[in-house]
């Protein structure tokens, strides 16, 4: 990994109401993730949306992608370590031409791909707050936990004492990779475009298979059980060790 990868970070101060204060871009200097894209029909997600120059990503004509990853932020600065479980859509805004596939696969192809975050628990309330209040991230508080055995990895999300989604992924060969990605939110009646700036250990297989959910008897996961989502992986992501930086919105951009 690039030794300077965090140098001239931490250039602007946002002071928050509870008094935590965050340095932007935040520095993340040590995590680790799971992820899994599945099928989902285009019909099902386009009402998630929170406007309709956001179109999901296509994994085939008809057919758009839900994506789960979970985070454990093991070391980041100024903020105390926490957990993260990420709902989110795959999209493109106003894109001149909706390709299906080569987004999935090849994102930095296509400048305006990004995941449209639609759930985004997390285990702490600093984490709550500073991703609300700068970029309005739809975050809640809620128990988030992992299991390793020796070929896959788990976690567990619940909230309000009940389950919502299990997430299990096959530990993959890694290898260091940069791999950048931008989330849209909506914040103050505007779309917020970020960038996510990563480099670490990732392994990424595009072969159907090798993750698998499982959905509890929560409110969320009432939802999602309504989307049609496919129970066999389109593309996974195993990433023991990273590095990443969280920047200010890059584009503010109409609804």
């Amino acid at each position: 990994m690039e030794e300077n990868f965090f140098a001239g970070a931490g250039a602007e101060e946002i002071d928050l109401p509870s008094g935590l204060r965050v340095e932007l871009p935040v520095r993340y200097y040590d995590w680790t993730a799971i992820m899994a894209h599945f099928p989902a029909p285009v019909a099902k997600l386009r009402p998630l949306l929170p406007s309709r120059r956001l179109k999901p990503a296509l994994l085939m004509p008809g057919t758009g992608v839900v994506s789960f990853a979970a985070f454990e932020y093991r070391d980041l600065a100024g903020v105390a370590p926490y957990k993260e479980f990420a709902i989110s859509v795959p999209v493109q805004y106003e894109p001149s031409v909706n390709i299906p596939a080569l987004p999935l696969l090849v994102p930095q192809w296509f400048e305006t791909f990004g995941l449209y975050v639609h759930h985004l628990p997390v285990t702490t309330p600093e984490a709550y707050e500073f991703g609300v209040e700068i970029w309005g991230y739809p975050k809640f508080v809620a128990e988030i936990s992992f299991e390793n055995s020796e070929g896959r990895s788990r976690c567990m999300l619940r909230a309000e004492g009940r389950d919502i989604i299990t997430l299990e992924v096959k530990k993959l060969a890694t290898r260091p990779r940069p791999m950048d990605w931008h989330t849209y939110t909506v914040k103050e009646g505007q779309i917020l475009k970020t960038r996510v700036q990563t480099q670490g250990q990732v392994g990424i297989s595009t072969l159907r298979g090798g993750a698998s959910y499982t959905l509890g008897d929560h409110a969320i996961a009432d939802e999602l059980r309504s989307l049609s989502i496919g129970h066999r992986a389109a593309q996974c992501l195993y990433a023991p060790h990273v590095q990443s930086m969280l920047h200010s919105a890059a584009e503010r951009l109409p609804l």
